[in-house]
């Protein structure tokens, strides 16, 4: 069965590699000539550990094309993995859907399954599909929601955590069964329901994810004043298997393509229904303002900043991406050159170093950093916003031949917050270490 996807980002990057290495035959489309030409070199689009070996493994059953036309007349399954960026109101931008729904009407074969991966409002299934019965061809729209994480989303795609398929068509569901069953065959839980609810569970799902964030987030505000260490709160809230320990981390909030998005889409889907949801709500403004938190204590700490220089380490949204799309290293370098300090930053991803120095203003006091040591030689302090490996095994004699000053905040609590003799440690929710 030869299949065709649309939009090589990091869904439908992994969701063609993983459907080459089902046996399928795979037309893969994106519309940016520079990402495909790469593509066919064997460089993926979007950094993560082992996407380029599945790629290079896989390439013999994938066509890369930017020609719409043979993307579409090529099989008569579509997948569609284009972005649903947010409006100005906070819904999804449709616009990338709506093209590709018109080159499907276009191009494709009389009878033709799109599956679409891509986070659209709920409701989007029946409309399409209500549309599509007027048409001369025979189209079925059919909801599969990913539940990737970027970083992982190669692993997440091969090995699913559950299976979402939303459509009433009989010929659809066996058709998808068909497509998942080697996931199915090995355990993965695999549900079938209407378009409303498969589109709406992923929506819920991202927002509990959030949820969690935004709440560890908030208690730990209070912790510090009480004297508690939110770390080992977690821990122990975490035990309990009806809370788990999945995003129960304190830090600077999340970021990201997908989560702040969606989001500001699900409270927009409520609003037009004229409910609110105050939890989504409240959620999305906690993570706003998150990285004051932290960024409060870089003043209180070291006082007025003109002048000083400040490492950031950690520019993407998280570690092991290369996304810097919502991080919070964007507040916090824009923040401190306002304030008059110098920025020296630094991430273990060339391209996020490249793609987030544009998102800076033109700056002498913005100094982009090629290794760890360039970045923290002669600061006042060093700022850690990402888990990356790098910065949660900091040499403390090295930190102490490089820096100038004594200071590490720490914007994921990465460490004891006894690790360091030397310098003084400020993380999240966390009583200060003042070195000895």
């Amino acid at each position: 069965m030869k299949i065709t996807v649309i939009a090589l980002s990091y869904v439908g990057l992994a969701n063609a590699i993983v459907l080459a290495e089902r046996g399928f035959e795979v037309v893969a489309y994106d519309k940016d000539a520079e990402k495909v030409t790469k593509l066919e070199n064997g460089e993926p689009s979007f950094e993560e550990k082992g996407l380029s070996d599945a790629l290079k493994k896989n390439c013999k059953r994938i066509t890369f094309t930017t020609d719409e036309k043979e993307a579409y007349e090529a099989s008569s399954v579509v997948f569609v993995a284009v972005d649903t960026p947010s409006g100005a109101d906070g819904s999804a931008d449709l616009t990338h859907l709506q093209e590709v729904v018109a080159c499907i009407k276009k191009y494709a074969k009389e009878e033709t399954f799109v599956v679409i991966r891509s986070t659209v409002p709920v409701g989007t299934n029946q409309t399409l599909n209500e549309a599509a019965s007027e048409s001369e061809k025979k189209i079925h729209f059919i909801s599969n929601p990913e539940f990737m994480a970027e970083g992982r989303a190669l692993m997440d795609e091969r090995s699913p955590s559950r299976i979402v398929i939303g459509t009433s068509n009989k010929e659809a569901r066996d058709l998808m069964r068909r497509l998942y069953a080697k996931p199915i065959s090995e355990g993965a839980p695999y549900y079938e329901m209407d378009g409303a609810s498969a589109e709406l569970t992923k929506y819920a799902s991202n927002l509990f994810l959030s949820l969690k964030i935004s709440y560890i987030n908030e208690v730990a505000r209070l912790a510090e004043p009480l004297g508690a260490d939110i770390s080992a709160v977690a821990l122990a809230m975490g035990a309990d298997p009806r809370i788990g320990h999945s995003m129960l981390h304190a830090g600077v909030g999340f970021g990201g393509a997908c989560l702040p998005k969606d989001g500001a889409a699900f409270a927009k889907i409520a609003h037009d229904q004229g409910l609110r949801l105050s939890l989504v709500e409240d959620t999305l403004a906690i993570n706003q303002t998150q990285p004051f938190f932290l960024y409060q204590k870089i003043v209180k700490k070291m006082g007025p900043l003109s002048g000083k220089k400040i490492a950031v380490l950690g520019l993407t949204f998280k570690a092991g991406t290369s996304d810097v799309r919502h991080s919070a290293a964007e507040f916090f370098a824009k923040s401190l050159l306002a304030d008059g300090a110098i920025v020296s930053s630094y991430d273990p991803s060339v391209s996020a170093r490249d793609s987030f120095a544009k998102q800076i203003p033109s700056s002498d006091k913005y100094l982009s950093s090629n290794t760890l040591q360039e970045a923290l030689t002669d600061v006042d302090a060093l700022v850690i916003l990402t888990e990356a490996p790098e910065f949660a095994s900091l040499d403390e004699a090295e930190l102490c031949s490089l820096m100038k000053g004594r200071v590490i905040f720490d914007g994921r609590n990465l460490y004891d917050i006894r690790h360091f003799s030397f310098f003084d440690y400020i993380s999240i929710g966390r009583p200060e270490r003042k070195h000895e």
